[in-house]
């Protein structure tokens, strides 16, 4: 029954997080600065807060107790991934969720996988689990690579249409006019640059260890104790993103669009935020229900879902409307390899290493 529930929160967790930003599509007047900075507010400050406090005891006693530098070291490595999630919402805004969310997937997950197995595992490499890992590695790179050609393919397509970036005149929020190869190549290197940097948020929920035990301590439940970490790292990642959503709304003069419809514009990021942490908190928390399969099992069916779930959204909110097969076919091909990818790094972990 355990591991019912384990799947089902796993799968939702990834679900939750590849859609998470839908909402973008749905502003009509703010620009993507302005629903970015709304969002970094609500999902790396707010929502982390609310959720420590609410299913943590004693919370405010376990701040107290830290050392500056076990406050410090989260709060580095959560600043250095709040980068990475910048370039994400960037490469969203320019590229769409279903690219985006694509080549962001197969390189993080990528190089997540391969820098630990060279760096504490090397003498595995020649073994089954180790060749699983490197052949699943191969296929996220080459998936990512699919993914990325299949948007350079659109971005000329669009181009030749007269229709920009390819997304609805109604999106406020996305890039509408079409750019040079170029600049198409810079986006896509910041987007395989936040893919090998998002894996710093899991580091710094290492670094977090101590803050769990001690959470842990006050009477935390074992599975939910990551939650203590959260606020001071994501506070951390605010830092970049906040600074530069206003950057931009004052470059760009965007500060009157909060005038105009704001309780109705603020839910978009609003709910982008509710959506990206829940599949964080539900993800946590759904391993640990899978018990000894969580490792395994929880990372396929978390990666899967994030990625079909990212691409779902891609097609539902019309990103390939305007294109013929010779774009959106290598996406497809993509995201195939991925999900094999994913599934071969996961039976690697059948075997010891």
């Amino acid at each position: 029954m355990n591991n019912i529930a384990g799947f089902v929160l796993t799968l939702v967790a990834g679900a939750s997080v590849g859609v998470s930003m839908w909402p973008l599509k749905w502003a009509r007047i703010w620009k993507w600065e302005n629903f970015w900075l709304f969002y970094s507010i609500f999902a790396l400050i707010i929502a982390p807060f609310v959720l420590a406090f609410s299913v943590l005891p004693h919370l405010s006693t376990v701040y107290s107790s830290l050392t500056l530098n076990e406050i410090l070291w989260p709060f580095f490595l959560g600043f250095l991934w709040g980068i990475a999630q910048l370039g994400a919402g960037i490469c969203v805004h320019r590229l769409g969720i279903g690219v985006a969310g694509a080549v962001l997937n197969g390189t993080g997950a990528a190089f997540g996988t391969i820098i630990p197995l060279l760096g504490l595992h090397h003498e595995a490499i020649f073994q089954i689990s180790g060749i699983l890992i490197l052949s699943g590695v191969g296929m996220l790179l080459v998936g990512a690579t699919f993914c990325g050609r299949s948007g350079y393919l659109r971005e000329v397509e669009a181009r030749k249409l007269g229709a920009g970036a390819g997304f609805g005149r109604e999106e406020a929020a996305m890039r509408q006019s079409s750019y040079s190869s170029s600049a198409y190549l810079l986006t896509l290197a910041i987007c395989i640059g936040s893919g090998v940097l998002s894996s710093l948020l899991n580091i710094a929920l290492a670094y977090g260890g101590h803050i769990m035990k001690v959470a842990e301590g006050q009477g935390g439940q074992v599975s939910w104790t990551p939650f203590a970490v959260w606020p001071i790292a994501l506070l951390g990642g605010s830092i970049a993103n906040i600074g530069y959503a206003v950057y931009l709304i004052s470059r760009n003069k965007t500060w009157g669009n909060f005038n105009s419809k704001f309780f109705k514009e603020l839910f978009n990021p609003v709910l982008a935020g509710c959506l990206w942490m829940a599949g964080i908190a539900l993800y946590s928390s759904g391993t640990t229900y899978l018990g000894s399969l969580g490792v395994s099992i929880g990372f396929a069916i978390y990666m899967i879902s994030m990625v079909v779930s990212g691409q779902i959204t891609g097609l539902a909110t019309g990103e390939w409307r305007l294109m013929t097969p010779k774009a959106y076919t290598p996406l497809l091909v993509g995201v195939g390899l991925l999900i094999l990818a994913v599934v071969a790094i996961s039976l690697s972990r059948s075997y010891s290493v």
